[in-house]
This record gives structure tokens, C-alpha cells and sequence, in this order.
């Protein structure tokens, strides 16, 4: 038992100095060495739990999906509103990527070509839309949303909206800050809900501060993740 606990440590402390090199230097100039030496283990130690640089990634990549499938899963349970729901998650993911360094390495790799993850993203950020089509319609059943308004184009948009925020961050941190996303969002809700219900919402969110956890424990269906890292060693 102590020593399944020790190597649980040296685990944890290896996908964390990963994700800290990946989000700092990305994954070409990322080294072996450098993670190793930041997690204070051996290579040997770095090798006997993942047997390449590629696999670190793909460690990162699923365990930023289960953080943010975790959050999903606050919002669909939440017996707030279902589009007040929407507009939590999209704080929470915001938090998550400025607080949470393997969010933030995990969505980093994740930029380019699909990647087959844990949970199969067939294109880029489709996993999100999904998420946010599904939050929709359940907006929909219950009279949120303005007549006539399609979830999947919605759903579409603000996908979009969200991967260009996300991009901008990695120059400017200040854009996913609580003030600059309830703009983007107050600015996003008269598309969504009939003009005198948009008073309803809290753009700048309900939800409590959830406490950012580096590496949780598995939880099912972890988010596929934006797309893909170079397949290479």
C-alpha cells in the first residue's frame, strides 16, 4: 500500500511538471530532462510511468478532459436555470484555464489537427459544442431561449466565441479575467433569450468559487479535448 501511495506521488508530480513545461515551452521544445528535473525524479522514474514525451501528453490531454467533464457535469445538475447553467460553466472554464495548469496545458496541446482522446472528438472543439448544444436544448424545453433559435447554430457560435477567447488568452491572460468574460457573455445573451428575460440572468455568474484541483480522480467520459499534439516521441 505505501508503495502503490509513493508511486501515486511520483505520478502525480510528473504530469504536473509536464503540464507546467508543455503551457510554458509547448510540446516540441518540452524535455525529458527538464520535467524530470521539475518533478524531482529520475528519467527512470519519468519512463516507468509514461514511456514517451507523446504519452505524457496524452496524460495531460485526459486529465485536463476530466477536470473540465467534471464541470460539465456541475452545470447539468445545477437546478439553476439551464442557460444561467451556460453562463457558470463558461466561468468555471475560465477560471480553470487561468488557475489550473494541466487545463491549461491540456487545451494548449489540444490546438491543430483532430485528436482521438479519450472520449473521441471527431473535429476541433466538437466535444464542447456538443456540451453546449445539450445545455441548450435543455434551455429550449424549458422556455429560455427565443423563438425560433436553433441549438445547434447557437451552440456552433458560442463554441466559436469561446476557442477565440481561449486563442487570445495565450498573449493576453486578461481576457479570460471575470469582468472581460461577463462582457462577452452580456453581449451573447440577447441572442439567446427574448430581450425581457435577459435581466434573468447573472452574467457575471452564480455559481460559488469551485476549488481548483490540479489532478482529480477519474471521473466517466472525460471532455475530448480541441484536437491534436505531433505524434512524436
Amino acid at each position: 500500500m505505501v508503495k502503490q501511495e509513493r508511486a501515486g506521488r511520483t505520478r502525480q508530480a510528473v504530469l504536473l511538471a509536464a503540464a507546467g513545461t508543455f503551457a510554458e515551452a509547448g510540446f516540441e521544445a518540452a524535455s525529458l530532462v527538464d520535467i524530470s528535473t521539475r518533478a524531482g525524479v529520475s528519467k527512470g522514474a519519468l519512463y516507468f510511468h509514461f514511456v514517451s514525451k507523446q504519452a505524457l501528453a496524452d496524460g495531460v490531454l485526459t486529465a485536463a478532459g476530466r477536470v473540465i467533464a467534471t464541470a460539465v457535469l456541475r452545470a447539468r445538475r445545477s437546478d439553476r436555470p439551464a442557460v444561467q447553467g451556460l453562463i457558470d460553466l463558461a466561468h468555471e472554464l475560465a477560471a480553470l484555464l487561468r488557475e489550473n495548469v494541466v487545463v491549461r496545458a491540456g487545451v494548449q496541446l489540444g490546438q491543430g489537427a483532430p485528436y482521438a482522446a479519450a472520449g473521441g472528438a471527431d473535429g476541433a472543439w466538437h466535444g464542447w459544442t456538443v456540451t453546449v448544444r445539450r445545455q441548450l436544448e435543455r434551455a429550449r424545453a424549458s422556455g429560455e431561449l427565443r423563438p425560433g433559435l436553433g441549438c445547434q447554430e447557437a451552440a456552433e457560435l458560442l463554441t466559436a466565441v469561446t476557442a477565440g477567447l481561449v486563442l487570445m488568452s495565450w498573449g493576453d491572460a486578461g481576457v479570460l479575467g471575470r469582468e472581460s468574460v461577463a462582457r462577452v457573455l452580456a453581449s451573447a445573451l440577447p441572442a439567446l433569450v427574448p430581450a425581457d428575460r435577459c435581466a434573468d440572468y447573472r452574467t457575471d455568474g452564480s455559481a460559488p468559487a469551485v476549488a481548483v484541483v490540479p489532478a482529480p480522480a477519474p471521473v466517466p467520459a472525460p471532455v475530448a479535448l480541441p484536437a491534436a499534439v505531433p505524434r512524436s516521441a
